[in-house]
């Protein structure tokens, strides 16, 4: 192979930043949907697309595997759903995951993603407290994901997400927490992002 000293060490770099890499589309792809404003999903990228610009990420879109790819998805539903998605991370499964939980979500509660809808910080404590991004919206659904993923490698320590008051709902893994200090380690150990719904809220 022409370069093989550079293909082999580029190859190495890829494998190391590629976890990380996808936790982070992962966490870009959440926020896009829950943040402020209408989520934009280009075409194709329900599941990991490393398209680069025009023309590259003007490919014809293979639309039947991604079909079957939400059929099998919603066939997985129910009792370990979040282990059983993420087995499936060379598929980009998680990523499509993320997308589906998050549009239904905004279709159930279009009252917490409108232009009238709250949206504030939510108080994150320990001493890995910059690696985390944790906002509400409306007082009733919560998006907690990581940041700078590389730095922190799971080591979140004593590292908390403080919820409000109330009994929460891990849309994306099926988990129940109460309100209060939630840690984040316990938080993200099934799931790299959470996507929190407060039940029983006013606004439910």
């Amino acid at each position: 192979m022409e370069h093989e000293p550079f293909v082999r060490e580029l190859e190495q770099f890829v494998e190391r930043v590629k976890l990380p890499g996808r936790v982070n589309s992962l966490a870009q792809t959440l926020m896009k949907h829950t943040a402020p404003g209408v989520p934009d999903l280009y075409q194709g990228t329900e599941v990991w697309d490393l398209s680069l610009v025009d023309p590259d990420n003007r490919r014809p879109v293979d639309y039947e595997r991604r079909k079957e790819l939400l059929r099998e998805m919603r066939a997985m539903m129910g009792e370990n759903v979040a282990a059983r998605l993420m087995a499936r991370m060379e598929d980009g499964m998680p990523k499509m995951w993320v997308i589906h939980q998050a549009l239904r979500l905004r279709r159930e509660r279009p009252e917490c993603f409108g232009a009238e809808a709250g949206y504030s910080p939510l108080a994150v404590q320990g001493s890995r407290s910059e690696h985390v991004v944790a906002y509400l919206r409306s007082d009733t659904v919560a998006t907690v994901t990581p940041r700078m993923t590389m730095k922190v490698m799971d080591a979140w320590r004593d590292t908390a997400v403080v919820l409000p008051e109330g009994t929460w709902t891990n849309r994306l893994t099926g988990a129940a927490m109460a309100g209060g200090a939630v840690s984040v380690k316990a938080l993200l150990r099934e799931f790299p992002v959470a996507l929190l719904v407060r039940e029983g809220s006013a606004n439910a």
